[in-house]
C-alpha cells in the first residue's frame, strides 16, 4: 500500500513538472522531463548525500565551525574604527578594540612652553607602538613548523630579530621625544 502511494505521488509531480508531450508517460526512471533546446532531457530524482559528501560524515563532523583562520582574522587590515563613529562593525568582545577607544586626532598640537627641537616624529602612527616587551622578545614559535634546515632557521631568526630591533628603537625614540618636552617645559 505504502509503494502505490508513493508511486501515485511521483506519477502527479512528473505530471506537473514534465514538458506537455512527457505529461502522459508512465515511465518512473527519473524526476519528471524537460525540453531544452529542442532536446528531451530526464531529470533524475534528489540523491542523498552519503560518504563524506553526507552532512553528519566522519569529516564534516571534525571540520572547524570558523570561516577563516585566526592568523588572518589577527593580521585583517581594519578600518581606522572608535568610539564616535556613526556605523561600527559588528566584532567579537574585546575589551581593547578599537571601537571602544577615543579617535586619534589627526593633528597633534604643540604643548605650551615647548621647544621646536623634537627627537622623533609626534605625529607618526606606529602600529607595534604598544606591543609589551613580553611579546616582542619572548615571541612563542609555531611547533608545528619546526624545521632542522639551518639557513631556514637563520633566516626566520634575522627576521625575529629585525622586528625586535624595530620596536626597541621605536619605544626609545618616543621615550627621548617626551624626555626632551619636559625638559625644556
Amino acid at each position: 500500500k505504502m509503494d502505490k502511494e508513493k508511486e501515485e505521488t511521483m506519477k502527479k509531480t512528473k505530471a506537473d513538472k514534465s514538458a506537455p508531450f512527457f505529461k502522459g508517460t508512465k515511465v518512473l526512471s527519473c524526476s519528471h522531463v524537460l525540453m531544452k533546446a529542442g532536446q528531451a532531457v530526464a531529470v533524475c530524482y534528489p540523491q542523498k548525500k552519503t560518504g563524506y559528501k553526507a552532512a553528519n560524515s566522519y569529516v564534516n563532523t571534525k571540520r572547524s565551525s570558523e570561516s577563516k583562520s585566526l592568523s588572518h582574522e589577527q593580521h585583517k587590515v581594519r578600518p581606522q574604527l572608535h568610539v564616535g563613529m556613526g556605523k561600527k562593525p559588528l566584532e567579537p568582545y574585546n575589551p581593547n578594540a578599537y571601537r571602544n577607544r577615543l579617535p586619534k586626532p589627526t593633528i597633534v598640537m604643540p604643548h605650551k612652553n615647548s621647544s621646536q627641537v623634537v627627537i622623533g616624529d609626534r605625529e607618526s602612527d606606529y602600529k607595534r607602538h604598544w606591543i609589551t616587551t613580553n611579546s616582542n622578545v619572548y615571541a612563542a614559535h609555531n611547533l608545528a613548523e619546526t624545521c632542522t634546515n639551518p639557513g631556514i632557521i637563520s633566516e626566520n631568526t634575522k627576521r625575529h630579530h629585525f622586528h625586535q630591533n624595530l620596536q626597541i628603537s621605536a619605544a626609545f625614540s618616543s621615550q627621548l621625544s617626551f624626555v626632551c618636552i619636559d625638559a625644556l617645559s
